[in-house]
């Protein structure tokens, strides 16, 4: 499984390619210095959809998938809440001394 920072690279990668594609698509549409004013501005809104789509989409399964560790989480301190309050105060030790040490 992807981090969520590869995967908001990946998402970042597709917007600049669809970018490209637009810019493809208007100079296809206008060679030369011709008349830009008959581009396909339906198809063009139909792609920013389309991302604004996949990019709702990428952000509710992110949201999901925390959701789904928070609970996790919980569940895991609730059966075990001695285990997890040595884990934390012995990780918060760790940090502590990182901090402080020169």
């Amino acid at each position: 499984m992807a981090t969520a920072q590869q995967e908001i690279k990946t998402l970042k990668k597709d917007l600049n390619e669809i970018k490209e594609l637009l810019a493809a698509q208007a100079k296809d549409i206008a060679p030369n210095g011709a008349d830009t004013s008959r581009i396909d501005v339906e198809a063009i809104k139909e792609r920013a959809r389309e991302a604004g789509v996949k990019a709702r989409d990428y952000l509710r399964s992110k949201q999901d998938q925390a959701i789904v560790a928070r609970d996790k989480a919980e569940d895991t301190i609730k059966a075990r809440p001695f285990v997890s309050t040595a884990a934390a105060f012995a990780s918060g030790a760790i940090v502590a001394a990182l901090l402080t040490r020169r």
